[in-house]
């Protein structure tokens, strides 16, 4: 599963926050220590608190989320700070992965990791990604741990070597770190006996006096003052690591004494760390380290997008029940997923690509003795479903009692569902990427349903648009609802599962698709330029006496030498030898009997297939992976290491694999690209025709009566290809910016702002797999028979130096120098023989690029 960039940049983010965070604590440590020698027995809190102080190093330098408040800090029953950030990830942002990932940038191969889910339906959803070796979540954690991953359950065993071996990651459902209840209440707090490797024996006092000395805050028994045989205190004394996910549910209480107890339940588990994610944090409670918006994950077709809002009304009511509300509702539902089927069935017959649209039912009655004719119960709702001719087997009813869909792959080709009927069960940790259609059958106007139902319908299949405007968007149908409420809890519900920025993006209509509030607009070129054929360079293909557009799977991947990938030389060191330490535990009553400490007799024998099924994602061949590896492991033993050092270097190997074969396969692909650039397979030209690409004369866009055209002082840009340009259209302030400094350039007849992803809109196309769609371009006047072409992609200053702004600067500078070393290139009636093609980071660029446009011979042509 490749990460998205907004993933990458948020773990980027992370990273140097570890950084940050490292490089404080040694200074802190240091100083601590410097003024102890010293005699000074009070220690300035500023000076313990290093967390605190790396936050706000990384602040003053932009490295945490612009929407972030003052740092808050958490200290644990030690009184030691508690690093802890958050990732605002809205709902079908991959929370899970960013998780997991977070882990693997730790490098923390052993020890406790303690995953908090906040519900049963998500608890069982994670359960499944991370006990699955084959899901990509828990591949990701194999890589974590070389391979040496345990899962665990709250009731779970697990002792002393298990920690020192493995990456042991339990999962816990909410309530069990929260002890609202009271402290007796759970039973992680008992003295259970469980846990014997980690406790001296009952009678053992000065074993249990050595233990307290060493960790003050273990809870002891009120009577006896022995440490309690607790999971509590083998948390408080493992110090894990703790993975909040939807943190909002733990914070988002409407008491905020509740939510301040929560997170000193948490605190009281002496975690060495807290990474939160949450779609909708507290900012008083958490740190916000990375802020991801709704639009980060339309711009990489993870959601579909609009929302289609309709609702219901009857006119006549004298001849129209309520009744035939809901099923006249439903009628026009089986419609739309009627229309959307057949949609999905011209895409899979034209690219093979298997959509199955599923449509969700909201009723209001589900259980078993509810159904009393006035409210709609989902039997009602599946036997008119029935009745419109929808096979039974393409309906399932989930509910808390009745639980139709089971583990049902969803997914799967051989899956039949289309309909999903419940009330309330599908509210929270559950999402389909087939799911479509959402439609809300209450009679009770349910806002707050809508709110919470939304999100289960947004998730874009296979995270990629599919060309087919139908299937690129989600619907919501309502009933007996006003469609001006409906959208705006839609809206709002789009707020709630963190999708914020996206509001323009719900489309209401009331029993009609005509857009509430809502007018399509026609924008054209400007007049002088309404006549002209204009073209942007493509990188095309060839293909025998044609040109085609550049295919990377069909023109780069098929070139890549396999063979010649050999295995790397890596530079390793050994982690921490482990300790083994071991008890004999007999039943009965009788006390377990340790023994002392020592060295771990482990089988530290790791195959060849244990690295190979690392790499499975990299190289399409499993007999290619595993001769790599085979490699790498001949050349270490050739230089003398052992089994067991190469056991002992396991993480680092991995990740050095990995590593080293996505750079080889990006540098034969990069290699490929520009042989074929030289040997004239691949051009970058602008010789007018297809298959070039023409700019259209019009677009249609949805356009509200509040939208405000773009203006600078007080008048309306002049440049602009097209016109109007509206404001609201714009995705930053620092896109406007540019605007408008491209409209004060003499030297352009035009400058065009492309829509991000927009069917058939620009983009060109590397020797990644990606394409890479600029945001503007721009035409500049014709002086002395030469016209240049001018490409630009805006980017934030914190995303310079990142890979993926470096592999977009590399591109354009490649085909910037191809294109201006092609020759004479007929652009309408004149010539052009230079383009402009550059990542631009801040305002600091504007005077480079007005260098390069030469505007001083505009003055001089124009005087």
């Amino acid at each position: 599963m490749e990460l998205k960039v907004y993933q990458q940049n948020a773990l980027d983010a992370f990273t140097r926050w570890l950084e940050a965070l490292s490089e404080v604590q040694n200074t802190s440590e240091t100083a601590i220590e410097a003024l102890k020698q010293a005699g000074v027995d009070s220690i300035p809190a500023e000076l313990l608190n290093y967390p605190q102080n790396a936050w706000q190093n990384l602040k003053q330098n932009d490295g945490v989320a612009p929407t972030a408040g003052d740092y808050v800090t958490r200290t644990d029953d030690a009184n030691r700070p508690i690093p802890h950030i958050c990732f605002k990830v809205p709902t079908g942002g991959g929370k899970t992965l960013l998780a997991a990932s977070a882990l693997e940038r730790l490098h923390r191969q052993r020890g406790l990791t303690l995953w908090i889910v906040p519900t049963r339906a998500i608890y069982a959803q994670t359960k499944k990604a991370l006990w699955d070796k084959e899901h990509a979540y828990r591949k990701t954690l194999e890589r974590a741990s070389a391979g040496k991953v345990k899962m665990l359950e709250k009731d779970d065993p697990f002792n002393r070597d298990d920690i020192a071996n493995y990456l042991c990651v339990m999962l816990l459902m909410l309530p069990a770190a929260n002890r609202q209840k009271g402290k007796e209440f759970l039973r992680m707090f008992k003295d259970t006996g469980k846990y014997p490797s980690f406790f001296p024996d009952s009678d053992d006092i000065f074993g249990d006096a050595r233990m307290r000395n060493e960790y003050p805050d273990l809870e002891c028994h009120e009577k006896t003052g022995l440490v309690k045989q607790s999971l509590f205190n083998v948390f408080k004394m493992l110090r894990p690591v703790v993975i909040l996910d939807e943190a909002h549910k733990a914070y988002g209480a409407s008491r905020r004494e509740a939510n301040q107890e929560f997170a000193r339940s948490i605190n009281r588990l002496d975690p060495q760390m807290i990474i939160e994610l949450s779609a909708t944090p507290n900012r008083g409670i958490s740190n916000l380290l990375v802020d991801i918006d709704g639009i980060a994950l339309k711009k990489e077709e993870m959601i579909k997008l609009p929302v289609q809002v309709k609702s219901n009304f009857r006119k006549n009511t004298e001849t129209a029940s309520w009744r035939d509300d809901w099923q006249y509702t439903l009628q026009q539902a089986v419609d739309e997923l009627q229309r959307l089927n057949d949609a999905a069935e011209a895409l899979e017959n034209t690219t093979n690509r298997y959509i199955r649209p599923i449509a969700v039912v909201r009723v209001e009655r589900t259980g078993k003795d509810q159904q009393d004719g006035e409210r709609i119960h989902a039997v009602d709702a599946r036997d008119y479903l029935i009745h419109l001719g929808i096979p039974q087997e393409a309906i399932r009813i989930k509910s808390a009692e009745r639980d139709e869909l089971q583990d049902e792959d969803l997914l799967s080709k051989t899956s039949q569902v289309r309909w999903i009927i419940t009330k309330a069960a599908l509210m929270e940790g559950w999402d389909c990427p087939f799911a479509y259609l959402l439609v809300m059958l209450d009679n009770t106007q349910a806002q707050k349903a809508i709110t919470q139902l939304v999100g289960r319908v947004m998730r874009q299949p296979h995270a990629q648009l599919t060309g087919r405007e139908a299937l690129d968007q989600c619907y919501v149908y309502c009933n007996n609802t006003d469609v001006a409420i409906a959208v705006e809890q839609v809206k709002n519900g789009l707020e709630s599962e963190g999708l914020t920025g996206l509001g323009d993006e719900v489309v209401g209509a009331a029993d009609t698709q005509e857009p509430l509030d809502l007018r399509t607009q026609t924008v054209q070129r400007r007049q002088q330029f309404r006549s002209q054929a204009i073209y942007l360079p493509m990188v095309l293909h060839k293909n025998g006496d044609e040109w085609i557009q550049l295919n990377y799977q069909a023109h780069i991947l098929p070139h890549i030498k396999w063979s010649e990938i050999q295995a790397p030389d890596p530079n390793a060191s050994a982690p921490d030898t482990m300790i083994w330490q071991s008890a004999a535990f007999d039943i009965g009553d009788e006390l377990p009997v340790y023994y002392p400490d020592q060295e771990p007799h482990i089988d530290k024998t790791v195959g060849i297939s244990d690295f190979a099924r690392r790499l499975s994602d990299l190289l399409p061949n499993p007999w290619r992976a595993a001769r790599i590896v085979a490699q790498m492991h001949e050349n270490l033993r050739q230089e003398g290491e052992t089994k067991e050092d190469i056991y002992d270097k396991r993480s680092y190997l991995v990740h050095t694999l990995r590593e080293h074969i996505k750079h080889e396969v990006e540098q034969q692909a990069e290699q490929i690209f520009r042989r074929k650039l030289d040997q004239d397979e691949i051009r970058f030209d602008l010789e007018t025709g297809e298959p070039n690409y023409k700019l259209r004369d019009t677009y249609e866009i949805e356009v509200k009566p509040d939208d405000r055209p773009l203006t600078r002082y007080g008048s309306t840009v002049q440049l602009s290809l097209f016109e109007p340009v509206f404001e609201q259209h714009f995705d930053n302030e620092f896109e406007k910016k540019f605007a408008y400094y491209l409209d004060e350039r003499r030297a352009l007849q035009w400058w065009h702002r492309i829509a991000v992803r927009q069917r058939g809109e620009y983009y060109v196309q590397g020797w990644k797999q990606g394409r890479i769609y600029p945001d503007f371009v721009a035409m500049t006047r014709e002086i002395a028979g030469l016209t240049r072409v001018l490409i630009f992609e805006t980017k934030g200053e914190h995303l310079g130096g990142n890979l993926d702004t470096e592999y977009k600067e590399k591109v354009l500078k490649t085909l910037e120098d191809t294109f201006n070393n092609a020759g004479t290139m007929c652009i309408r009636e004149g010539t052009t023989r230079e383009g402009i093609f550059q990542l631009v980071f801040s305002e600091q660029e504007f005077p480079e690029i007005t260098a390069r446009l030469e505007e001083h011979n505009i003055t001089e042509i124009d005087n």
